[in-house]
């Protein structure tokens, strides 16, 4: 897992243009659905392998942060090793773990690579995964290359989309802290 973590957000988004959106096309032609050779499957796909890493070794290290004490005394008290995991460790577990979930969804709204590389670019509001669609950090990369004026509408356009993908992460992260500080079990 660790390996996975240390992969470049490139690469993922090279395999996932040659390996993941061919494979997704051509299964999708095989059923015959109509696939864009670019669709949001394969960059979801690949997105989620690559946010793995960083939930499991957060979610590993909350399950290891419950106290032994605890795991001792719900065994000293007959339970079996599911019960503690079901009804101690979890439990304990919980908050830290959603936390976790809730920063690599954050993580993964500000991804460009992959979605440039196995996405595409075009600016396609739709609920079909099997289309070709862009991202907000996409889109401010198209709006600010080249030269252009800083006062300009497309510069202007740009740095709105950037407060507003600021502003959603910032929330992600402003809930995810508190379900942590919120539910955390204080253990001696």
């Amino acid at each position: 897992m660790e390996v996975l973590a240390g992969i470049p957000t490139v690469v993922y988004g090279f395999f996932a243009a040659l390996t993941v959106a061919p494979f997704i096309r051509n299964l999708g032609e095989s059923l015959g659905l109509s696939v864009a050779s670019e669709s949001a499957l394969a960059a979801g796909l690949v997105m989620g392998v690559m946010i793995i890493p960083f939930m499991s070794s957060l979610s590993d290290d909350v399950i290891n942060a419950v106290p032994q004490s605890m795991r001792d005394g719900s065994y000293g008290m007959g339970a079996t090793k599911s019960e503690t995991i079901k009804q101690v460790i979890l439990p304990a577990a919980l908050p830290g773990i959603v936390g976790a979930f809730l920063l690599a969804a954050s993580r993964a709204i500000g991804e460009t690579m992959i979605v440039v590389m196995a996405a595409g670019l075009a600016a396609n509001l739709t609920i079909n995964p099997l289309e070709s669609v862009t991202t907000v950090t996409v889109y401010i990369v198209k709006l600010l290359t080249g030269d252009q004026e800083f006062d300009s509408a497309k510069t202007l356009a740009a740095f709105a989309l950037g407060l507003s993908l600021f502003v959603v992460t910032l929330i992600l992260n402003v809930v995810a802290l508190h379900i942590v500080r919120k539910y955390r079990e204080q253990y001696d």
